[in-house]
């Protein structure tokens, strides 16, 4: 049987990077949804700009996709093939529902918008080179 060889460039760090931002932004989801819980109001923006129709199921929603982005951290940060699948699912959706957050937070929106394109790029290119 022979060893195993890998394959490794400077771009795995960047993969490790990702699942750290992936942790960062799954504490982030977190914050959110209670907040979204405990004091609505501070999402309150104009009618024209955002619409939430429930905020307690804003917030569990935050809640459940931290847990997820979490473990999809986790995962990724030793190599599973778990938290790259979650990892690039989750990066796309955050991407599209940062398009929409635009006209409310616009210059939050483009900074996370441009993360969730360094995570998906890092995890789909590169995402291999972590597996453990």
């Amino acid at each position: 049987m022979s060893p195993r060889t890998t394959n490794s460039t400077g771009w795995v760090g960047w993969v490790y990077f990702a699942g750290i931002l992936m942790i960062i932004s799954a504490i982030f989801q977190g914050l959110f949804g209670f907040v979204a819980l405990l004091k609505n109001e501070l999402f309150v923006v104009g009618p024209e700009k955002l619409v939430i129709v429930d905020y307690t199921a804003w917030g569990w929603i935050h809640l459940v996709l931290s847990v997820i982005l979490l473990t999809a951290g986790f995962s990724v940060l030793s190599g599973g093939a778990y938290g790259r699948v979650v990892g690039v699912i989750l990066a796309s959706v955050g991407f599209i529902a940062n398009m929409l957050f635009l006209p409310a937070y616009p210059v939050w929106s483009i900074i996370v918008m441009v993360l969730n394109i360094i995570v998906l790029y890092a995890l789909v290119v590169h995402g291999k080179e972590a597996q453990a």
